[in-house]
């Protein structure tokens, strides 16, 4: 799908400087670009039943403990997933 965004001269001319030194496309940049940034702040986001639980305390009386053990274990894996591992020289 195609769309168009405004940037300013002086970032555009940053990327396109990036683009060439990585013999890229300004598209393929913003493209990885978006996947990063949409994978760290994913990273970001709590479990829904951590974030449920975290809130509840609000009203005074706190739900049940949630598991954290499993939490942790999912957002674990749920990292693997995401951050590709770097390759050794």
């Amino acid at each position: 799908m195609n769309f168009s965004i405004h940037l300013p001269d002086p970032l555009l001319e940053r990327l396109d400087a990036f683009a060439r030194s990585q013999e890229a496309s300004r598209s393929s940049i913003i493209r990885e670009a978006v996947q990063e940034y949409l994978a760290r702040r994913a990273l970001q986001e709590w479990p829904a039943d951590l974030a449920k639980w975290m809130r509840s305390g609000e009203s005074g009386v706190p739900e049940a403990v949630p598991d954290f053990a499993a939490i942790r274990s999912e957002m674990n894996s749920s990292m693997r997933r995401r951050v590709p591992r770097r390759r050794r020289a």
